[in-house]
């Protein structure tokens, strides 16, 4: 049976002591066929609360975590069916076995802590896959329940999974829950294997990689300038507490600093409007803080606040998560959107860090190389504008690319009657505006966006009828971005109408994007909703476009990611199209060399599409 296991206190992170191996073997290619294999699924039940999850902590720091009791293992396939204590099982059953689990990244580190803590052996799988990843990049909600309930129409219950929020194995034995949390442990691994002998054929060999790469990042981790770190939290505080006390509501215990309900009411009382929203992205809150700041210090006050506040608790849970040998482990969400774009995971968002400094702090300047290391940071130079003309077909812009022409001027020269010499230099003003339209326009926004877009972008103020006129010229000097929007758009209707299942595009690198259910707006029927990923989503031939884009970027990052590590360059993580390696300092010039160049060539089924890359080497991240 299950018996409950008391601390085990925090263990030193260390790979000499314990096999941890089989994390590296997991991303070997050699054991990842494009058929499903026979596996054996693995699932971990831990001690969890309000104020003790991964949520918090991060998988690393909390399965090392004193508190995290890990009190029950299920294991199915393969003729094995336990469902029990850990230390009871036989992990040697395991050895050179196929292992899925679902999030394998959360088991996987279980199992490492399990290992260092001394309950259970170390054991050696031969690969470690990932049923999460496999169903989200086959278009399935990732929670297990909600794909099995798509792939299945079954429902599986996590009432149990709730209940045991704050208590252990033994408090599930006093209130007679014993069984019924084993059948739920026992259920969940069934459903994982079942997920995987459904869908695993779906996956190809190059996504299997990129999924065991990605939960391999967790294990390679990013080194923290730590002084630096205690430096920010102090400044953040700081600053925090001092617009914190310029909010005239910030003493009663009753109403958030944030609230707001409590701002409207204020504003009301004032005789000034409030914005409907104070979220950071809002356009019409930093409209509001722009025009009224000055005159009412309380908005100044609020936006510090809000901002500080954001900032001190990125910085905090960079501090909890750091393991003893100074590196955070970096999780990524492999398949975090619906064009297979990496998402940020696990509370540390890597994938939109703040640029330049903040209130003293430069965010970016705490994530360093390890010791007698460098940062070798290289992007590719306005892959989705170049994938867009590319798709499009438009001839006279590729070649001009292919020539060397700088992106923005060859979209001048093309569209925008510019014949003179390098634009940039020439013409600064045009250069903006040429890089607005290129980076703004190509999916279809109108004036009113568009003037958003070219403020944002390019620093550029527009007046909405000279936006207006702006878009209206683009799309008449851009009839294959047009045309490949109707072709979509065309492609989408014909589904709606058919009520087919899904509208379907095969991308040029083989994978195919799927975008379900295609139906009527109820509110707008001339409109068209589909489901991404579990969710409904207002689409149309431009927005599709952006989809199509996006993926096919993606896949030729993969693609370079995985050549980049074959070259013998270690990715310690990447954001969107920005690769960041980290070298022995005397690689580091050979090593930017290398990765430029593989940056730099299109894969075998892209072989005509001009790309350009960028990099440089660093002595922290400072991109």
């Amino acid at each position: 049976g299950v018996i409950l296991m008391g601390g085990h206190g925090y263990s030193t992170y260390t790979t000499s002591t314990v096999r941890l191996d089989w994390v590296v073997n997991s991303i070997s290619p050699s054991s990842l066929g494009r058929n499903a294999r026979k596996m054996i699924a693995l699932d971990f039940e831990t001690f969890y609360s309000r104020t003790h999850s991964i949520s918090l902590l991060g998988p690393w720091a909390y399965a090392h975590h004193e508190d995290t009791d890990i009190y029950m293992v299920s294991v199915y396939g393969e003729g094995i069916d336990f469902c029990g204590d850990p230390k009871d099982f036989d992990w040697s059953e395991l050895e050179g076995k196929d292992l899925v689990s679902h999030n394998a990244g959360f088991d996987q580190v279980v199992a490492r802590a399990g290992i260092e803590r001394g309950i259970i052996p170390a054991f050696l799988p031969k690969s470690w896959s990932c049923s999460a990843d496999l169903v989200a990049a086959c278009g399935l909600p990732r929670a297990l329940a909600d794909a099995s309930a798509h792939a299945f129409d079954e429902e599986v219950p996590k009432l149990m999974r709730n209940w045991m929020s704050g208590k252990h194995w033994s408090d599930a034995v006093a209130k007679g829950k014993d069984k019924e949390l084993i059948d739920y442990a026992r259920r969940d691994s069934i459903y994982c294997l079942r997920l995987w002998e459904a869908y695993a054929s779906r996956w190809p060999s190059i996504e299997r990689r990129l999924s065991a790469h990605t939960r391999g990042l967790q294990t390679r981790g990013v080194y923290i300038n730590q002084e630096l770190l205690d430096a920010g939290i102090k400044s953040l505080s700081e600053t925090k507490n001092k617009a914190e006390a310029l909010i005239p509501w910030s003493s009663d215990p009753d109403k958030n600093n944030m609230s707001l309900g409590v701002v409207r009411a204020y504003c009301r009382d004032l005789g000034i409007p409030a914005p409907k929203s104070m979220a950071k992205d809002s356009e019409e809150c930093q409209k509001w803080e722009d025009k009224y700041a000055d005159k009412y210090p309380f908005i100044r006050a609020l936006r510090d606040y809000r901002r500080s506040n954001m900032l001190l608790r990125k910085l905090e849970s960079i501090k909890v998560r750091l393991r003893p040998d100074g590196t955070m482990p970096v999780n990524l969400k492999y398949w975090g959107a619906h064009t297979g774009r990496w998402s940020g995971d696990a509370g540390v968002n890597l994938q939109n860090l703040p640029r330049g400094e903040m209130f003293g702090v430069t965010f970016r300047h705490l994530l360093v190389p390890r010791p007698d290391h460098r940062f070798v940071i290289c992007d590719l130079s306005q892959i989705e504008p170049r994938v867009l003309y590319w798709l499009a077909q438009d001839t006279e812009m590729l070649q001009q690319l292919k020539d060397g022409v700088p992106l923005y001027e060859a979209h001048a020269r093309a569209t925008m009657g510019w014949g003179g010499g390098k634009l940039k230099d020439e013409r600064p003003d045009l250069y903006q505006l040429a890089k607005a339209r290129v980076l703004g326009l190509g999916y279809g926004c109108g004036g009113a966006k568009f003037q958003f877009v070219a403020k944002a972008m390019a620093g550029l103020e527009l007046q909405l009828a000279e936006a207006k006129r702006i878009v209206s010229e683009w799309r008449q000097s851009n009839p294959s971005i047009v045309q490949y929007w109707r072709s979509l758009d065309h492609r989408l209707k014909v589904a709606k109408v058919g009520r087919f299942p899904s509208m379907e595009y095969t991308l040029p690198s083989g994978r195919v994007m799927h975008w379900d259910n295609p139906r009527p707006d109820p509110e707008d029927r001339t409109s068209t909703l589909v489901d991404t990923n579990g969710r409904k989503t207002y689409t149309w031939g431009g927005k599709l476009t952006e989809n199509v884009v996006q993926a096919v970027s993606r896949d030729i990052f993969s693609e370079m990611i995985l050549n980049i590590e074959a070259a013998g360059y270690p990715v310690v993580w990447h954001v969107h199209d920005e690769v960041i390696a980290e070298v022995p300092v005397e690689q580091a010039d050979s090593a930017l060399e290398q990765i430029t160049s593989i940056m730099s060539t299109p894969p075998e089924w892209a072989t005509n599409l001009p790309l350009a890359a960028e990099g440089a080497i660093f002595e922290r991240y400072d991109k």
